[in-house]
């Protein structure tokens, strides 16, 4: 097929643009750059190896979004910005570029008669009153201005599978860690929020320690607990949810391992495979934080065989190799 991969340069794209390349698809990647980066793609290419086809420029502007969505069958949007934290403190950056985004893709592919979207969803549109494991007909009840864009974004697609013939699937990601085996292609990290790039700046000295947002939950050890995927896992299920979009509709998935680990788990398993002890601080809890997220993935696998298959050893090593390697990440852009 040829593809158009929205966000195609950043972490989670990068990964997916080179699985569908390697699988022998055609692929046109969209990307502003404010978060991605070209070498990025390079490296791809390197690997694949053969090269995607890239537009600089904003998924809200219809008449670029328009020329990219020549001869494409398929839609994988991932151009959103997506720190929770951000989003408390500027909710206004987020309800534009990530709704203001989806509804200039969604204009653009109905003009040009494209009907098929694989969207970028999260766990952060569930409640933080819903029960564990978190299944995907869970409560959705977002406690953060990003986790609010991505559950309006599934309305949208729902109501375009229901009133402009639109085959839709929603990937509930929880939390990507790692890289890919090879080393060159990783998280390009400048003033990162996620845990294990943080963890990993304070063992190289980048951060002098890390700071534990909230020690005090009801939990085990009293941190947060996280469903962690490996971005590999992540990047394959996009390929695997291809599947889905055969059918008519708007279909939803999780995808995590189902296996929580807490804030403490991932600085052991860090120390570990760096080691030497993380430094580390006690903080306040952040605004929007859920104290426990962990998703059921039964659906996913039961409707199209999917398993995560790397554990949480694996993803800080692959994290580790990609950080020691390339301490700067791609470098200027």
């Amino acid at each position: 097929m040829r593809t158009l991969v929205t966000g195609g340069a950043g972490y989670i794209g990068s990964h997916l643009v080179l699985d569908l390349l390697q699988a022998g698809h055609e692929v046109v990647v969209l990307d502003d750059l404010s978060n991605g980066h070209p070498r990025a793609l390079e490296r791809v290419a390197a690997l694949a190896p053969r090269p995607a086809e890239l537009v600089v420029g904003d998924v809200a502007d219809v008449p670029l979004v328009r020329r990219a969505l020549a001869g494409v069958d398929v839609v994988l949007h991932l151009a959103a910005f997506k720190a929770v934290g951000e989003s408390m403190e500027h909710p206004e950056r987020y309800f534009r570029n990530n709704l203001g985004g989806l509804s200039g893709l969604l204009t653009a592919m109905r003009e040009e008669g494209v009907k098929r979207i694989l969207y970028s969803s999260t766990a952060a549109v569930y409640s933080p009153q819903a029960p564990m494991p978190l299944r995907e007909d869970s409560m959705v009840g977002p406690d953060s201005p990003y986790g609010w864009t991505k559950a309006q974004g599934e309305q949208m697609l729902s109501w375009m599978a229901a009133r402009a013939g639109f085959s839709a699937v929603s990937l509930r990601y929880f939390n990507p860690v790692g890289a890919h085996p090879s080393g060159s292609i990783g998280e390009h990290v400048v003033a990162p929020s996620n845990l294990v790039p943080r963890v990993l700046m304070a063992l190289t000295g980048h951060l002098p320690a890390l700071t534990v947002f909230g020690s005090d939950y009801d939990t085990a050890d009293g941190t947060c607990l996280r469903d962690y995927i490996h971005v590999c896992d992540l990047s394959r299920a996009h390929l695997v949810a291809l599947a889905a979009l055969e059918r008519p509709g708007h279909h939803v998935y999780n995808v995590g391992t189902g296996r929580p680990h807490s804030v403490r788990e991932v600085l052991a398993a860090c120390a570990e495979v760096a080691g030497r002890p993380v430094p580390v601080v006690e903080g306040p809890r952040r605004a929007g934080d859920m104290p426990v997220a962990v998703a059921d993935p039964a659906r996913f696998h039961a409707d199209l065989g999917f398993r995560a298959e790397h554990d949480l050893h694996g993803m800080v090593a692959s994290a580790w190799r990609w950080w020691t390697e390339n301490p700067q990440g791609y470098g200027p852009r």
